[in-house]
């Protein structure tokens, strides 16, 4: 059975900017980590979703589709997701990370 990793983070409304396509954290969350998963074998699928707040954040939802949970692992410990989760949970918000098996 598939399984689906996600990835979810606030940024705050005096750094949104940094999502816009050119900036380092628009390159690595929209590209860099699908890049990465990519070419981690067993990806299936992913994506980047943004959503804005009402008080002016902005709700950044990642997720990946894996074969198996020995994959997601491999990619999960890639160097670069590495620093990716540490630097957006240093600087802009706490990571939640959560892990679905695909049904059906």
């Amino acid at each position: 059975m598939p399984y689906v990793r996600t990835l979810t983070f606030t940024v705050p409304p005096d750094r949104v900017e940094e999502l816009s396509p050119g900036h380092n954290l628009y390159l690595a969350a929209v590209f860099g980590t699908q890049i990465a998963a990519q070419n981690t074998q067993g990806y299936q699928k992913g994506g980047v979703w943004m959503q804005r707040q009402t008080e002016g954040s902005t709700l950044v939802f990642m997720f990946s589709q894996w074969d198996e949970l020995d994959s997601m692992e491999s990619y999960a410990n890639i160097p670069m997701l590495l620093d990716f989760v540490k630097d957006v949970s240093t600087y802009l918000s706490p990571v939640k990370l959560e892990i679905y098996e695909v049904l059906g």
